[in-house]
């Protein structure tokens, strides 16, 4: 599991890493472990100031307060598709909340689409 740790980084690069995918218009992979809840979604990342950022997808609008966070970057599994496979390993950046929760941001989550099967003509 130390594989999946992350490597600790500067606060100013990981504001800098938002800044840039707010920036490029990014869809980045939204996940967050609390103790009342998780959430999995895809979302734009629409503010990133002042220790908050704000982050809009297709049907909600989701704020997080990073203020007092420790930022690591590196590898992490996630399952895009649950219940359906594959497991994947993303790059992601993640926020560690003092409390326990975590907020995992990642660039190209985004899981191609599940093509309906088809029946062969004949």
């Amino acid at each position: 599991m130390d594989a999946y740790a992350g490597t600790p980084i500067e606060m100013h690069h990981a504001w800098e890493m938002l800044q840039r995918w707010k920036n490029m218009r990014q869809e980045v992979g939204v996940i967050f472990w609390g103790r009342s809840a998780n959430v999995y979604t895809l979302g734009l990342i629409e503010s990133a100031r002042d220790g908050r950022i704000q982050l809009t997808g297709s049907g909600a609008r989701a704020s997080f307060n990073l203020v007092g966070v420790t930022f690591k970057y590196g590898p992490m599994q996630t399952w895009p598709r649950w219940p359906s496979p594959p497991i994947v390993e993303i790059n992601a950046l993640r926020a560690e909340f003092e409390n326990g929760d975590y907020l995992a941001l990642a660039e190209g989550l985004t899981p191609t689409p599940i093509s309906s099967p088809s029946i062969p003509s004949g």
